[in-house]
């Protein structure tokens, strides 16, 4: 039994701790929040993306960041600031949108993404964990012809064909998801991913922290970690607000923040906060609420119906550590939903919300071990935490308790830095 100190309660950290509170070790969680699941977990787009895991960093994006230039509505924004951080990783991140890097960052997203969906099925059955989910797939919308062609090309590319989509007409669409009926006119057709699911993160998160207390993980809520103390090439402790915390094994997951902690000891990890936005909409008693969760690939937004409630969420905003909630930015989250599905909801009622993803240069998170013994990193996760959680967890679980790793790390390791 190695006794484990988990940095973070996200669905990343919590997924690691159940996994190692499994495994049988002693496991004690931090978190700075007052529950689990309260940053970036807490009101994201709902989409677990098994099948339809890919980078943002595509060969289309400087052509878009070229077209929404200056336009505090779009769906990516830069905000210039006197920080090398931030002009580092975005040349970082531009260097890789080529189709080269963009199909090589692919299958590794593929990957992980699948291992971790079936991660996600057994824990969901094991532990009765219900969160909203949906098993209808997912609708990639497109406006042009050419654009759905050009995407069906590249997607039918790839020689497994579980990662198929159905490339449908705009009235096959609408049979698929009757709400789009009153939008069919702005749209050619879609992709239909019919693996994929949704539901909301944070409900699972705080369900998934439930079930691992029960098997005796630890929760510290309200702690807030300083800095890891390390000696002899090892971590002997965490450093909080509320004293320190020794363990065998440190877990870094605390996402977007998770520089700001690693850079005091020595490492340095390409990890910038691209702070998106959502709007959720409560849709009691009303009708035209899709079923279906949708991507809006015009402006890269996604939705999800949560029970009662439609979640929109997207756009990327590199603006540093601000966590305000933009009212031009959610607007145009809302009029985006609201244009779809008119009769939806309650526009007036809608609440919005910011958040930080953890991005790295390739759009995929970071895992194993550092220059450190003890200390592993289970970080970066970008847009797709919830989709890469549970596989992630179950990687660092083996590799404290000295297994191999059931999925191929190449690619995923902080040395490809």
């Amino acid at each position: 039994m190695v006794k484990v100190l988990v940095c973070g309660a996200g669905v990343v950290g919590t997924a690691a701790a159940y996994y190692l509170g499994r495994a049988g070790h002693e496991v004690t969680v931090i978190e700075r929040k007052s529950g689990a699941g309260q940053e970036t977990s807490f009101a994201n787009g709902g989409i677990v993306s098994a099948f339809t895991a890919r980078p943002w960093a595509t060969p289309e994006v400087p052509r878009m960041l070229l077209k929404w230039l200056g336009r505090r509505d779009g769906p990516y924004l830069f905000r210039l600031r006197a920080d090398w951080a931030q002009w580092s990783w975005a040349l970082k991140f531009l260097r890789q949108c080529t189709e080269e890097r963009f199909d090589y960052s692919q299958k590794i997203s593929l990957r992980l993404s699948t291992y971790s969906y079936d991660c996600l099925q057994e824990v969901r059955e094991r532990e009765q964990i219900q969160y909203d989910q949906r098993a209808d797939g997912v609708l990639h919308l497109f406006r042009t012809q050419q654009q759905l062609d050009d995407a069906a090309v590249a997607e039918m590319a790839d020689p497994d064909p579980r990662f198929h989509p159905d490339v449908i007409d705009m009235r096959r669409t609408v049979e698929v998801e009757p709400a789009l009926a009153s939008s069919a006119e702005r749209y050619a057709g879609a992709l239909f991913f019919p693996q994929d699911e949704s539901g909301d993160a944070h409900k699972f998160t705080t369900a998934l922290a439930d079930a691992s207390a029960r098997q005796g993980v630890d929760f510290r809520y309200g702690v807030v970690l300083r800095r890891l103390q390390s000696e002899d090439g090892r971590i002997v402790a965490a450093d909080t607000d509320q004293g320190c915390f020794a363990a065998d094994a440190y877990v870094m997951s605390i996402g977007a923040f998770s520089p700001l902690i690693l850079k005091k000891i020595g490492i340095r990890l390409p990890i910038y906060p691209l702070k998106g936005y959502s709007v959720t909409v409560p849709t009691a008693g009303h009708h035209g609420v899709p079923e279906v969760a949708i991507h809006e690939g015009s402006r890269r937004i996604v939705m999800s119906r949560l029970g009662e409630r439609l979640r929109a969420a997207g756009t990327a905003e590199l603006t540093g550590y601000d966590d305000s909630v933009s009212h031009t930015r959610t607007q145009a989250i809302l009029d985006v939903t609201m244009t779809l599905f008119p009769e939806c909801g309650d526009a007036a009622k809608a609440e919005r919300w910011a958040g930080f993803r953890p991005m790295t240069p390739d759009c995929l998170p970071i895992l194993g071990r550092t220059q450190y013994a003890n200390l592993y990193m289970d970080t970066g996760h970008g847009s797709t935490g919830w989709t890469y959680a549970c596989g992630s967890g179950r990687v660092i679980a083996d590799m404290i308790s000295s297994k191999e790793p059931e999925i191929d790390l190449a690619g995923l390791t902080a040395d490809r830095f």
